[in-house]
């Protein structure tokens, strides 16, 4: 009786050796695969320089095919900002976040997304950072905790030669800048929804009125304020 055990111990385990050799084990097949959010990642923005972004960067980690929870995700850029926070896990969307604040030169800057072990192991974002005679940028919101439809900063001051870009945050929808005066900043054209961006230098003196073809009536209004030197 003994010596039928001993063999037959032997033969359960050879055939959980067996079994665990094809149980799907391949490194490969369940590394984890980091992407950009297919909406909404934060990607090719346009900012202050200095200045957090107004969308955060969004990446999705998926294994097997599924979101991947508990995967580490390392932010980071080389542009002189910051990522906050510069480590996070997914969430049980496999989906994570970072603000994105933008470096102090002005230009093209970069930001990376990366999981250790992972196939396509890192990602890129880039953004538009303006700043100084460089550029200044106007949100263009629909709504959030302040409130709904507006410019923001409403009232802006620049020096002569400044490059304004209005820029749609995420889910702002038919809105558009329409010039009170007809011609300055001149219109941008259709309501339109994000993402979208638009750019006008000012090259004259004065202060130029503006506001939303759609919501202008409910106070989504602005001026640009041109001045010779830096206020």
């Amino acid at each position: 009786m003994r010596n039928l055990w001993r063999r037959y111990s032997a033969v359960a385990v050879g055939a959980l050796l067996v079994g665990d050799c094809g149980g799907g084990n391949d490194p490969s097949a369940s590394a984890p695969i980091i992407a950009k959010a297919g909406t909404k990642s934060g990607d090719a923005q346009t900012g202050p320089a200095g200045q957090p972004l107004p969308n955060d960067l969004r990446v999705e980690v998926t294994r097997d095919g599924a979101p991947a929870s508990g995967v580490t995700v390392t932010w980071a850029t080389s542009s002189g900002g910051s990522l906050t926070p510069t480590s996070a896990q997914t969430g049980p969307d496999g989906a994570s976040t970072s603000t994105w604040t933008l470096g102090s030169t002005g230009g093209q800057q970069s930001a990376t997304a990366s999981v250790q072990g992972g196939l396509n192991s890192t990602v890129t974002f880039t953004a538009t950072a303006t700043g100084g005679t460089q550029g200044s940028v106007i949100q263009v919101i629909s709504a959030d905790a302040q409130g709904a439809n507006r410019f923001v900063p409403a009232n802006l001051t620049v020096t002569l030669g400044t490059t304004v870009t209005w820029q749609w945050v995420d889910q702002a929808a038919a809105h558009n800048v329409v010039p009170d005066d007809g011609s300055t900043p001149p219109p941008s054209g259709t309501l339109t929804d994000a993402p979208h961006s638009y750019q006008y230098t000012f090259n004259a003196l004065g202060t130029f009125h503006y506001h939303c073809q759609l919501h202008g009536a409910t106070g989504m209004v602005g001026t640009v304020t041109v001045v010779a030197t830096a206020p």
